[in-house]
Order: structure tokens, then C-alpha cells, then sequence
């Protein structure tokens, strides 16, 4: 199997370790344009390094895509040129101004990794989404407080596109709703020029209320979290979060606590939790779970429709 990686930070170096422990005999290529980072990357990866992909013209059986999202469409391009087999994007897919992308994406995968939560599968594996009468979702964290350099402090930045993105995809996920109306929003920069805490209210086309609160300068915060809100027909509240699930009766009485330990199982290589190994592992095989091309664009529609792009 031959893979390709374009950029090797972060994430970047995730999904390599996590690959390379899941399939040893994977033939890797980077992409890392920075001379120094490569040198020392040289010393300690078992990869061939290149500052481009210029002499790279036969297609890979996959493509990870982990670069700022300022450059995700062009190299996305190039990807879909080469004829590369499977395509895998870092969310947020290029923010919310990639909406003229015209081509068959259907080798495209986005990375919203919040999927493979072992909390997010029991749910999405009990319930149909017309039981469902209500969401709230929200982002908190402490993430910035001061005001981001680069991109970061751009359109493709945000708490709407970095973290919110993550609970639309959730939303859409569980109800299987790309489309949905906005009833209100609400945004304010406190720190950043762009979006640090957003409220939202919207209807989908199921007539699925959906409440939004994000916010990453939330100080009382110690280290960022989500949660999702869900209340069904029958009155019955699941309150969601990476650790557990809560189960509240039709006037509030606890009933039932589902723990992520209770539902993990053993894999393969464990780094930066479960979540991360098992979305690897979809992509590698059937992408029954990963979020597909569309999806993650309509997740850019519904952020610009809040942001009133």
C-alpha cells in the first residue's frame, strides 16, 4: 500500500503512527516543506521525505491532507488529477469558502474524528433519528487568549469552522439531515477579528430543532469539552459527552449512566484515544463511518449560513 502525506505536524504525525502500527509494510511518502523540520524527520521516520510533489505523478492508494485549510482545494486537486484512490482531508474542509467544488468527490473523506466516539456509535446504534424530538450541542474551551497570528485569525479560522464544525457533523450524523434552516444567530470576537462565541438556532428538514453554543474563550474552562443534548419524542434526555452517557427522565430523574469505558474495545495502537485508531482503521478498509466529501461541505453551508456569509 502506498500513501501519501501532505504536511507532517500534528496531525500529520498522528495518522502516520497510527498507520504505520495498524499496517507496517505501508510504503510512505511526505510531503514537508519546511527544510529543518524535514532534516530531523529524516533522522527518525521510516518515510522517504519530499519538499514537494512535483516528481510524485503516479497514483497512491491514499492521501492524507493535513496542511491548513487555506490549501486544501488545490491540493485536493492535484489529488483528484493524479487519480489517487482515497482521499483524506483534515477537517475543517478549506472553512466555509469551498462551495464551488465541482468534482465527483467520491474518493473524499473528512477528518471529523468525533464520529468513532464510542458515546456517538452506542447512540447512533440505539436510536432512529425520528425519535428524536430536539439537539442542543456545544463546544467550550479555553483555547485562545490572545489574538491568533496566520491563518488562524482568518476566514478559515473560527470557533465556528475549528471546533463547531465538529458538532454540526455530529448533529448530521446522528439525525442523517444535511439540510437545515436558520431560525437565529448570534456571533461575537472578543479576542480573534473572527467568530469566538457563537449561538445558533436552527430547524432541519426532519423538523429537528437544533440549539448551538460554541465557544473557545470561555475562561472558567480548564480543558476543552463537548456535549450533546438530546431529547426524544417521548420526553426521555440522553446527555452526550466523549467520557459518557446520561440518561434523564421525562421530568429530569436520573435513570441510567453509560460509561465510554463500558463500551471501548481493544485496538490495534492507542494514541490520542480511540477515536483516532478507529477512523484510521475505516479509512483503510469499508468508510462505513468516516465522513464523506458531502457531508463535510454541507457542514461548511449550514457554518455559513450561521456566520451569514
Amino acid at each position: 500500500m502506498k500513501v501519501l502525506i501532505y504536511g507532517f505536524g500534528r496531525m500529520g504525525l498522528t495518522h502516520f503512527s497510527i498507520l504505520n502500527t495498524i499496517n507496517p509494510k505501508i510504503d510512505f511518502k511526505i510531503i514537508e516543506p519546511n527544510k529543518i523540520l524535514r532534516y530531523i524527520l529524516k533522522e527518525n521516520i521510516n518515510a522517504e521525505f519530499f519538499d514537494d510533489d512535483k516528481t510524485l505523478n503516479t497514483p497512491f492508494d491514499i492521501v492524507l491532507i493535513t496542511t491548513p485549510p487555506a490549501l486544501h482545494v488545490k491540493i485536493l486537486n492535484k489529488c483528484l488529477k493524479r487519480g489517487d484512490l482515497k482521499i483524506f482531508i483534515e477537517k475543517p474542509f478549506g472553512g466555509h469558502l469551498n462551495l464551488k467544488i465541482n468534482e465527483n468527490l467520491s474518493r473524499v473523506v473528512v477528518g471529523y474524528v468525533l464520529r468513532f466516539n464510542p458515546c456517538i456509535q452506542w447512540f447512533k446504534s440505539n436510536f432512529n433519528a425520528n425519535d428524536i424530538k430536539s439537539i442542543h450541542g456545544q463546544y467550550l474551551s479555553n483555547s485562545i487568549n490572545k489574538k491568533p497570528k496566520g491563518w488562524r485569525n482568518g476566514p478559515f479560522s473560527g470557533v465556528s469552522n475549528e471546533m463547531g464544525s465538529h458538532i454540526i457533523d455530529l448533529i448530521i450524523y446522528l439525525i442523517g439531515d444535511v439540510e437545515m434552516d436558520l431560525l437565529s444567530s448570534n456571533i461575537k470576537s472578543e479576542v480573534s477579528d473572527i467568530d469566538d462565541i457563537v449561538e445558533a438556532r436552527l430547524k432541519s428538514k426532519n423538523n429537528i430543532i437544533i440549539s448551538l453554543y460554541f465557544n473557545w474563550v470561555k475562561k472558567e474552562i480548564r480543558k476543552p469539552v463537548f456535549n450533546l443534548e438530546i431529547e426524544m419524542n417521548d420526553g426521555i434526555k440522553y446527555f452526550i459527552d466523549q467520557q459518557q452517557i446520561n440518561k434523564h427522565g421525562c421530568s429530569g430523574e436520573f435513570l441510567k449512566k453509560i460509561s465510554v469505558t463500558d463500551l471501548s474495545e481493544t485496538v490495534p495502537y492507542y494514541l490520542r484515544g480511540i477515536d483516532f485508531t478507529k477512523q484510521m482503521g475505516d479509512l483503510i478498509a469499508d468508510q462505513k463511518i468516516i465522513a464523506t466529501a458531502d457531508e463535510a461541505l454541507s457542514v461548511n453551508k449550514i457554518i455559513a449560513k450561521i456566520l451569514r456569509k
